[in-house]
């Protein structure tokens, strides 16, 4: 039976082939919403205020499992009509209104791979971080001749053996893209570099605050300025031309912690400064100096997640209890509702989406906190991604597509 979506979808297109405005529709269809990249966009905002998702209730639109494992706490990405996904040994490209797989190429990639242009080539690259440094990736996907890939690697940076169990699940800060440039953290390192996303090439390269083996979190990017912050409790802007660092600060803890330093998560860029969440609160630095504007406690124990922003409210998991609605501007509460995982928050249409490794998937009313609906039809999920009116999802049952209940 086709889903209720695409039945629509069908009518629809017949309805525009009648009164002659076809053109029109593919036109459409040429503009349709993406997400090209974890977290969204460069600044790591987790929310399109142009994308929907399912909002009152959710059923499955369409399921594709594959030959591989996809077993890992990679997010998919959405790029025109492919969607791409990382898995333990491939990058698997699938259609997206189908689920139809494209094409799988075999690869040790460790993150969400990044959408970004390439000026030398037809296609766009993918730039992904791997087991043995960084890789540009042909969206196209190259061949597949006698069972080897071709042309489907254009570039490797910073390649060096990994020390790593390789049955381990891909964990690595994914890149981010941004005007021609690609920005990631060299695997196992505290180290950022600039690449071009045609060749490779190395822009520049430096250290997060002091050298430590610690290791660095997936940059955020906005107007010209590239913010990556640290385990250790470091936070630096580099000049995203030169990388020149603009400033470096390393905030004190909470007054009330234990902890001697803060154990930040991926920041992101508002206009009003750069949101940064740790193990037990959320800070906003400001953006020309990183002085703090406000702090928010919420006395959590939140190592790995990220923060959402959308519409003046920030969201984040204190990875105990509760999802947490704080007002970007003073940093006050607005809400919490109950949600106990730490992890990624996204944001489409007034609805805040959680997936987590185990049990559930979650959607909750961004202004009220109320929960809308859930769905365990699978015992794993990763952080989701929204497009027009779909959600789509890696599960350990392979990609789902989630549109809104009939």
């Amino acid at each position: 039976m086709p889903s209720r979506r695409r039945l629509l979808v069908g009518l629809s297109g017949t309805a525009v082939a009648l009164t002659g405005t076809y053109a029109t529709l593919g036109a459409t269809n040429a503009e349709r919403l993406e997400w090209p990249m974890v977290r969204y966009d460069p600044a790591g905002t987790g929310s399109n205020p142009d994308a929907a998702g399912p909002k009152d209730g959710v059923e499955v639109a369409w399921q594709r499992d594959t030959d591989s494992s996809m077993y890992g706490q990679t997010a998919p990405i959405l790029v025109g009509e492919t969607l791409y996904a990382v898995g333990q040994q491939s990058l698997v490209a699938f259609d997206r209104e189908t689920g139809e797989i494209r094409f799988v190429r075999d690869g040790q990639y460790w993150s969400s791979p990044a959408r970004a242009a390439a000026k030398a080539y037809r296609r766009d690259t993918l730039a992904v971080n791997g087991r043995e440094g960084i890789y540009g990736l042909s969206a196209g996907g190259g061949y597949e001749v006698f069972g080897r890939s071709i042309g489907t690697e254009r570039w490797h940076s910073h390649g060096r053996e990994s020390q790593r169990w390789t049955s381990s699940s891909p964990r690595e800060p994914s890149p981010v893209a941004a005007n021609g440039s690609v920005y990631a953290v060299v695997p196992d390192s505290d180290r950022v570099v600039a690449l071009d996303a045609s060749s490779g090439r190395i822009r520049w390269e430096q250290t997060v605050g002091e050298p430590r083996s610690i290791g660095s979190n997936r940059p955020a990017v906005r107007d010209g300025t590239v913010y990556v912050s640290s385990r250790p409790g470091d936070v630096v802007a580099f000049d995203a031309e030169t990388g020149d660092r603009r400033w470096s600060v390393r905030p004190e803890p909470h007054a009330d912690s234990a902890l001697e330093y803060r154990n930040f998560s991926p920041p992101t860029v508002t206009d009003a400064g750069l949101v940064v969440p740790d193990r037990e609160g959320v800070v906003l630095l400001d953006r020309t100096d990183g002085s703090v504007r406000w702090e928010y406690v919420h006395d959590g124990n939140a190592p790995d997640g990220s923060a959402a922003v959308a519409d003046g409210t920030v969201f984040v998991t204190d990875g105990e209890e509760s999802l947490h609605a704080i007002d970007l501007e003073n940093g006050t509460r607005e809400w919490t509702a109950e949600y106990s995982p730490d992890t990624d928050p996204v944001v489409a249409d007034g609805v805040v989406y959680l997936g987590y490794q185990i049990s559930e998937l979650v959607a909750i009313d961004a202004e009220t906190g109320d929960r809308r609906w859930t769905y365990e039809g699978s015992t794993y999920f990763t952080q989701p991604i929204v497009g027009d009116g779909v959600m789509y999802v890696l599960a350990d049952e392979g990609l789902l597509a989630l549109e809104e209940a009939s």
